[in-house]
């Protein structure tokens, strides 16, 4: 699809004397939610600064342009390892200056949730770069202990099974005991206890076992109802008492070995993370004052990232505290219990995900159209009068040039009226097209001219103040939402969308974005902007001919595993990249894993490719006896619809 040539009367989101690359990362607000990993430089260009800032800087732009040469196509998966890898030692690097500073009895052993990202390339490269912290795995299925017990060779590091759990995910467990890992079964619900001690006993293992309280205290943000008395998870005080009694009965006391508790992913509040390390460290203290030899303190999730870039909880998005302090936090209040209650303190494991792999992905795609209500053509041509016209386009026309600043909220309700009156007009057939489109253009005219007049003014009509939300442009992005980026469509999560370039410039067009999509849901229509979130993001004007690369940031967490295949659209083609180590300014491609083609979609699905083609196949050859196609045209055609099938889902060429 070409891009249409820009309306010389643009609504101007953005004045350009006011405009710089400075006000561009403020409007953008890269310092707010990059973490130090994001910023723009003199080019107007997004680069990526991978092992944070000071260091080594990778222009995206360039990255861009490796792509198109090597013809991988967009949509694509950015994923920078190497901040992958600065989020590892900055988790573990926190945490061992809080246990040094604050002089801690014991240590941090992290582990990575693999659910957040299951992805092999993802979980080899923080094992990497985990190794000298001996930071481990949580997996809380089958398929991911298969993974974990595979992936997590340390037998320092933890493997922790969360879950619920049947016979075969125990024995799995326990087989990594047999190899002498550190794999420890935390029990969900108080039924998993006796099978797992009978089952450790029959294959002569000694289990390591942990237990998961369900605190009282609850979460904030999105997930808050993931904790406190009706959680799904977890076992109540009573259970707990009885878990210790079949434990000593058992006489396995001595296989307690770690306590765990989970308030929720990313809390917005660090009062929270205080009041859940509270009570979970006295519900510690007093079952090793019972007996359980317990060695390991399990904070669960819930270290948040800030999206919005606020730093604050006035969005679910946001968190209203940085990693250094909810460390400080957990660390403070574990220590003062434990002295206060006279019991040793525990090597503290946290199981931080989003916090972990956020940062590192990103999705680039491009922009090949837009959708305008009232394009200046249309209003150009309704503006001039015609000869003899219904009563209904005169009226409205005395509307539009009657409007001033201070009856405009008035000329909105005539206007909306006049048009509604059309509308009816024209389903008694007493008005035509022709003139219910001069009626609608007029319409669009005023609503423009209204919105205009509102541009930076903050006590407006009630009824007007959302005009210039409600006609801004739709800019066309070559991605799927739904593959994508499932948890802004699922529960609007927020995620930074930025241009890659063009920065220098002043951004001209209020926009919302649509997908490709044939779903009315594929939209985004709530964007970071500021400090704050607004209902439409500036961006720059089109050109034709010209590409317009737009990035989504922060979509390393949950977004490959979740997204889905609304309209057949497959996983996107995905590149790997890394600083170069002789030159701080460069990089280089790893990797290359390509998106799904239309045949390997199609086949999950259970449409068998060979199949399609040979009815498609037989059809046109049908035609061809009947000299509806020649002979020549048919064999091009089959080749045309056998070319698509191994093509990629997504749009090319735009």
């Amino acid at each position: 699809m070409s891009i249409p040539e820009q309306r010389s009367d643009a609504t101007t989101a953005m004045a350009p004397a006011d405009w710089s690359i400075d006000r561009a990362a403020q409007y953008y607000n890269l310092s707010g939610w990059g973490a130090g990993f994001f910023s723009v430089n003199e080019k107007g260009h997004v680069v990526v600064h991978p092992m944070g800032q000071p260091g080594p800087v990778i222009d995206l732009m360039d990255v861009v342009e490796d792509i198109r040469e090597r013809n991988i196509g967009f949509p694509c998966v950015v994923r920078f390892q190497d901040v992958l890898r600065a989020r590892v030692k900055q988790i573990n690097e926190a945490f061992g200056k809080a246990i040094a500073e604050m002089s801690y009895g014991a240590r941090y052993y992290g582990v990575f949730p693999v659910k957040v990202n299951q992805m092999r390339e993802v979980v080899e490269e923080i094992l990497d770069a985990g190794a000298p912290y001996h930071y481990g795995l949580e997996a809380g299925s089958k398929g991911e202990l298969l993974v974990v017990l595979g992936m997590n060779a340390d037998p320092e590091a933890l493997t922790i099974c969360n879950g619920y759990k049947d016979e075969e995910f125990l024995r799995l467990a326990l087989l990594g005991r047999k190899l002498g890992r550190k794999v420890i079964v935390v029990i969900e619900k108080l039924s998993e206890l006796p099978h797992l001690l009978r089952l450790a006993d029959e294959l002569g293992v000694e289990p390591m076992i942990g237990l998961r309280s369900k605190l009282t205290t609850r979460g904030t943000g999105k997930w808050e109802g993931s904790s406190g008395d009706f959680a799904k998870f977890g076992l109540t005080v009573p259970e707990l008492i009885h878990a210790v009694r079949i434990l000593k009965e058992a006489r396995k006391e001595h296989c307690a070995k770690l306590l765990h508790f989970h308030v929720g992913s990313q809390l917005t509040e660090i009062r929270v993370v205080k009041d859940a390390v509270n009570e979970g460290a006295r519900v510690y203290a007093k079952l090793r004052k019972m007996g359980l030899p317990i060695e390991y303190f399990d904070v669960g999730g819930g270290l948040g990232v800030d999206y919005v870039g606020t730093h604050s909880n006035g969005y679910t998005s946001s968190v209203n505290y940085t990693m250094d302090e909810y460390v400080g936090d957990i660390v403070y209040n574990v220590q003062r219990v434990c002295m206060n209650e006279g019991v040793p303190e525990p090597h503290i494991v946290s199981e931080s995900g989003r916090a972990v792999t956020a940062h590192h992905s990103c999705i680039i795609m491009n922009v090949f159209g837009q959708i305008e209500i009232g394009s200046v053509e249309e209003i150009a041509q309704a503006s001039i009068p015609q000869p003899n016209e219904p009563k209904v386009v005169r009226e409205m026309r005395e509307i539009v040039a009657s409007m001033t600043p201070r009856n405009r909220a008035e000329a909105y309700h005539d206007a909306a009226a006049k048009k509604e009156e059309a509308l009816q007009m024209f389903k008694l057939g007493i008005l035509g097209l022709e003139e219910r489109a001069v009626v609608e253009s007029l319409f669009w005219k005023l609503v423009r001219g209204i919105a205009d007049l509102n541009r930076g003014k903050k006590r407006l009509p009630r009824e007007t103040k959302d005009l210039g939300d409600k006609i801004a442009d739709q800019y066309m992005a070559n991605f799927s939402l739904f593959q994508s980026a499932p948890d802004h469509w699922a529960f609007d999560q927020l995620f930074p969308i930025v241009p890659v370039h063009r920065m220098g410039e002043a951004p001209t067009r209020d926009t919302t974005i649509v997908d490709i999509t044939c779903d009315s849901d594929g939209k985004i229509d709530r964007f970071i902007e500021g400090d704050g979130v607004d209902e439409t993001l500036s961006l720059h004007a089109l050109r034709p001919g010209e590409p317009y690369y737009l990035g989504m940031f922060m979509t390393g967490a949950y977004q490959d595993i979740m997204g889905d295949m609304h309209n057949l659209f497959g996983r996107v083609n995905e590149i790997h990249v890394f600083v170069d180590d002789e030159d701080p300014e460069d990089f280089y491609i790893e990797e290359v894993i390509p998106g799904d083609t239309i045949e390997k979609v199609l086949s999950r699905v259970q449409y068998e490719p060979a199949d399609l083609f040979r009815r498609v196949k037989t059809a046109l050859d049908q035609k061809v006896k009947e000299g509806a196609i020649r002979p020549k045209e048919g064999v091009s055609l089959q080749d045309f619809y056998e070319s698509v099938m191994k093509g990629y889902t997504y749009l090319g060429g735009v």
